[in-house]
């Protein structure tokens, strides 16, 4: 079976439990990223003096004529 793992994880029977099990894992892999990446900005918006909860302004400066 060593010489022939390929023919063994293609099997019907052997998907069946491994797509779920490989979909959790990476739905899962994909979250903590977002999660991770969102605190990341989160504290980067802190450390330059921005609040990260405050909505921001729509548009730019307002130019008078």
């Amino acid at each position: 079976m060593v010489n022939n793992w390929p023919a063994y994880v293609f099997r019907s029977e052997v998907l069946f439990f491994v797509i779920p099990v490989v979909a959790i894992l990476v739905g899962g892999i994909v979250g903590l990223t977002k999660l991770l990446l969102r605190h990341r900005e989160r504290m980067a918006m802190i450390q330059r003096g921005m609040h990260p909860d405050r909505p921001q302004e729509q548009g730019g400066p307002q130019e008078e004529s």
